[in-house]
Formats: structure tokens, C-alpha cells, sequence
């Protein structure tokens, strides 16, 4: 019996060493690949650890790896976007925290406290539609912006004596950006945000004397549609997202996605129709196009961000990675040359789970 209990142990602390192997090899290498953190779940007795599943755009497939819990201070929160691997919570009554929980070396995680959410009528910074981030928060002089819904737009300096002030927004135009995105231009050094309609934008440096401005856009190269595609246009839910690449090229892009009789208002990615791509030139002129080159862009519950295929063997160039909003199902990659989605069929199909503590996400490529 002795020899049958020695042998089950040894058995439990390989696996357990190989999932540390893992969980080692994806976070301690020089630069990571991007993932995508599809899951992740307690487990374990009194769910002393947390199984995460990840995805692996690169080889179409998932892997698992398990760590410590998810942190007392972020258990009753809400997971609402990222930025450089950084994810923003909400919690209750008006706390807001960020962390590098899970997408980091997780032994330590870092838990920021940020200034407490704007006081205002209703419940419109119970939801957020866009985060994005200067920097990594660990950086002296990190500018985080969150976008809630409605006008309130939040800017936070968690590393100065000021630690935060809600912007000041035009009246009369902001009702175009309800529900807008947001992104970091390490180019301008400004933040942007694209309208509703995907026809203007917002910017500004994310200072308390900051002035925002208004920018109209120019569109160039339209295509040609026939009397269908319109149509079928018409019927989708549309969303706008501006990202930037490594070299400070943008690119506006229109994501065209069907619900079903037109009346979910769930972004669900597996009714992705088409994507539309724009590369900005001078002067806020925003050209058509189908080419975009080496890179690939990955959407989601992230800020937008923009890798180099050849840097990472095995993703596709000139291609969107997309992923839907919430805990929506449907994820796949576009090819923006033959207009083409692709829902995801990896190898291995995991379980579902009702009991996913973490909004799936994009983890972007991170140095360590």
C-alpha cells in the first residue's frame, strides 16, 4: 500500500512539475507569443489553485497550465479590458483595480488601487466599452484612460501625485462616441477614440490641462458594392476599432457582424462578416485598403494591438484575430485579402464551464 501511495504521489508532483514547466516556458521566455487566456476556472480542494486555458493562435490549439487563485481583492471584481497585459476591475460600491493577473509572472501578482469611479446619475460606470494604457502601469509615467459608457471618460496616473481627473468632453458632439473604443498612440503620444459611426475621432495627451480634439476623417479608395452587399451591411451589428503597428502606421478598421434576426445585442464574433480596413495618410485621410503587409491585428476585450507575423512563426500576415465581447462565444482569424473569416477548430475542444472567473483575452506579446 505504501509503495502504490508513493507511486500515486510521485505521479501527482510530475504533473504538477510539468504544468509549472509550462507555465514557465510561456511567461519567463525573453518575448512571449500572443495568447489568448480563453478560461479559467478553480479547482483543486477549496479551489486552492486556478486552472487557466489558453489558446495558441500561432499552433491552432490550447494548452493548460495552473498557478495560485485568483487574488482576494479581485475576487468580487469585474474584469472590463486590458492593456499591455494589465486587466482593469471593477468592483463594488465604485472601486477600481488593475492588475497584472494572469497574463504575468504570477507568483507575485501587483494589485494597483486606482481613484474611485466618477459619482453620476444611473449606472453608466457599471459598464465600460474601452481601456487602454500609455505603458505597462509598472512605468513611472503610465496614463491609463477608461472609457465608460455614455460620456464619462476617466484618466488615471496611478505613479503621480495626481492620481486621476474625469475629462471634459464637448456635448453637442460626444453623443457619437457612446459606446467607443479607446487606443494609445506611442506615435503621437495621444489617446484616440473612433465615433460610433467610424467617421470621426477624439484625441488628447491624457493630462488634467488637456484639451481634446476633434478630428474629421477622410475616406479614399472606397470599393464598389453590389445591391446585396449593401444590404447585408445594413443588417450588422458594426464596430470600430483604430490600431496601431510597431513602425506607428494606424489603421481604422470596420467589423461587420450578423445577429441573428437582427436583434441580439451581442457582439458575437461567429457571425463576423467582413472587415473593413483603412490605413491612415496624412492629414486624417483614411485609404481603403486590402494589404496591410506582414502584420496581424488582434481585437477583443483588449486594447487593439498589432504584431509582425514573421516575428511570431506561425500566424497568419496580413489577417485580424478576432475575439467577441463578454463571454460571447466566437473566435477566429479574417484573411483581409480574400475576405475571409474563419471560426477556429483547434485540435482539442475543451469543456465548458460555467464557473470562468476571468473575461477572455488577448494577452499581447510582453518581455520578461
Amino acid at each position: 500500500m505504501s509503495s502504490l501511495l508513493l507511486n500515486l504521489s510521485s505521479k501527482s508532483s510530475l504533473r504538477k512539475l510539468a504544468l509549472r514547466c509550462q507555465t514557465l516556458r510561456m511567461f519567463s521566455s525573453s518575448t512571449t507569443n500572443p495568447f489568448l487566456l480563453h478560461r479559467a476556472t478553480p479547482c483543486g480542494e477549496e479551489a486552492q489553485m486556478t486552472e487557466f486555458l489558453m489558446f495558441d493562435p500561432a499552433k491552432e490549439e490550447y494548452f493548460t497550465i495552473l498557478d495560485k487563485p485568483l487574488p482576494k481583492d479581485l475576487i468580487k471584481s469585474k474584469l472590463v479590458g486590458s492593456s499591455h497585459g494589465w486587466g482593469v476591475y471593477l468592483s463594488s460600491p465604485d472601486y477600481i483595480l488593475i492588475s497584472n493577473y494572469p497574463s504575468s509572472s504570477k507568483s507575485n501578482p501587483k494589485i494597483i488601487d486606482l481613484p474611485p469611479r466618477p459619482s453620476l446619475n444611473g449606472s453608466q460606470t457599471e459598464l465600460v466599452s474601452g481601456v487602454a494604457m500609455s505603458s505597462s502601469p509598472e512605468e513611472e509615467d503610465c496614463i491609463i484612460a477608461v472609457k465608460y459608457m455614455g460620456r464619462p471618460v476617466s484618466i488615471y496616473t496611478p505613479n503621480k501625485e495626481t492620481k486621476g481627473f474625469l475629462l471634459a468632453m464637448s456635448t453637442r458632439l460626444f453623443d457619437y462616441f457612446e459606446q467607443s473604443k479607446l487606443m494609445y498612440s506611442k506615435r503621437d503620444q495621444r489617446f484616440y477614440m473612433p465615433s460610433s459611426g467610424g467617421h470621426h475621432l477624439w484625441s488628447w495627451v491624457g493630462l488634467p490641462s488637456t484639451t481634446p480634439q476633434y478630428h474629421e476623417l477622410k475616406f479614399h479608395n472606397l470599393p464598389q458594392f453590389s445591391h446585396s452587399e449593401l444590404q447585408l451591411f445594413d443588417s450588422c451589428y458594426r464596430a470600430h476599432e483604430l490600431v496601431e503597428s510597431p513602425s506607428g502606421q494606424r489603421f481604422l478598421l470596420k467589423w461587420y457582424v450578423e445577429s441573428p434576426a437582427n436583434k441580439s445585442l451581442v457582439f458575437n464574433c461567429s457571425g463576423t462578416t467582413r472587415f473593413m480596413v483603412f490605413r491612415e495618410e496624412e492629414d486624417m485621410n483614411m485609404c481603403y485598403t486590402e494589404d496591410i503587409g506582414d502584420l496581424c491585428i488582434f481585437l477583443g476585450n483588449n486594447e487593439p494591438f498589432c504584431v509582425k507575423a514573421s516575428s511570431f512563426p506561425g500566424l497568419n500576415p496580413n489577417s485580424i484575430y478576432f475575439l467577441g465581447e463578454g463571454y460571447g462565444e466566437g473566435y477566429g482569424v479574417y484573411d483581409i485579402a480574400t475576405k475571409t473569416p474563419r471560426s477556429f477548430t483547434p485540435k482539442s475542444t475543451p469543456n465548458c464551464c460555467s464557473e470562468q472567473i476571468v473575461l477572455p483575452y488577448w494577452i499581447p506579446p510582453m518581455s520578461h
